[in-house]
């Protein structure tokens, strides 16, 4: 049962995703338009389109951390026997997730701050919340660094020649 509410949630975060990248893309190409055709352009799109790069960043990173995917130094695990390679393993997982925790803490602290004096982002959506993505997008990932550091590594890959 948890496997398929986990399947269901990856491939929502895969739907995100792909929807955010075609509409910061289509955002882009309309404006693009806009100001070649028509020597106008909407006021609105270079802020969002800012703040759409910022999630995409940190929803990719996310899909990255999901499948073991970011960049990682995986030179010490292919010497290690298993059992080190299990323990390294865990301690690199915990030793991320710390991080990317207190990332998610100071974006916490940067949204705090933008709350205190607010400047307007797009009609009556103030700035903070797309910076909503720090704290959001570390957040996620320190939760999949920790749940990994549990579970058991995967195998180090062959060396492509």
């Amino acid at each position: 049962m948890p496997g398929r509410w986990v399947r269901r949630l990856h491939q929502a975060e895969d739907v995100l995703l792909a929807a955010l990248l075609a509409s910061l893309l289509l955002l882009s190409l309309a404006q693009i338009g806009l100001r070649l055709f028509l020597d106008t352009g909407l006021a609105w799109a270079e802020p969002a389109g800012r703040a759409g790069v910022l999630w995409l960043a940190l929803l990719g990173a996310l899909g990255a951390t999901r499948g073991h995917r970011h960049i990682a130094i995986d030179a010490l695990p292919r010497v290690l026997p298993p059992t080190a390679r299990r323990v390294a393993w865990a301690i690199a997982q915990a030793a991320t997730a710390a991080l990317c925790a207190g990332m998610a803490w100071l974006g916490w602290g940067l949204v705090q701050l933008e709350r205190e004096a607010p400047l307007p982002f797009i009609a009556g959506v103030p700035s903070w919340v797309p910076m909503l993505a720090l704290p959001a997008g570390f957040g996620l990932m320190a939760l999949r660094f920790a749940l990994a550091a549990g579970v058991t590594p995967p195998e180090p890959k062959d060396m492509d020649p």
